[in-house]
């Protein structure tokens, strides 16, 4: 029987979890697409201006976001659950609108282009710093159970 609890049922916090990692392995998904289609545009006219916003795409959009959603797909067991819900939702708006304001900024330098740009990441560096709170800080995520 102790053999079991492996197959427990996982509780409604844990499946919250679950459910922002399948959204954010999908978003991720659309971000792989939107960063290849850049990057083909990019080859072929040669013009290799917009590469940084191309390669943020494909990191913070792409990379970033995926690995989150799996980080949450296998850690189902989170104890500072509200900490770990605004961390998806801020790399779901930082991952993704932060690569697009540095699109628009590159395209248009002007006060608005540099505040989007400056208000988008700083929620994509709130993002990556509430992951390193989960990480260091929650102690239910790496106990034996």
């Amino acid at each position: 029987m102790n053999g079991l609890k492996m197959f427990r049922i996982a509780d409604k916090g844990s499946e919250k979890m679950q459910h922002y990692g399948k959204w954010l392995i999908r978003i991720a998904a659309v971000y792989a697409v939107i960063g290849a289609m850049i990057g083909s545009d990019l080859a072929g006219r040669k013009d290799y201006t917009m590469v940084p916003g191309h390669a943020h795409i494909l990191v913070v959009g792409w990379l970033s976001l995926f690995a989150y959603g799996i980080f949450y797909h296998v850690f189902k067991e989170i104890g500072m659950k509200r900490t770990a819900i605004l961390q998806a939702w801020s790399s779901l708006l930082g991952g993704g609108l932060m690569p697009l304001s540095m699109l628009i900024y590159y395209k248009s330098e002007n006060t608005f282009t540099t505040l989007l740009f400056i208000v988008t990441a700083s929620v994509l560096l709130l993002a990556i710093i509430l992951f390193a709170v989960l990480l260091f800080f929650d102690k239910k995520l790496f106990s034996r159970q």
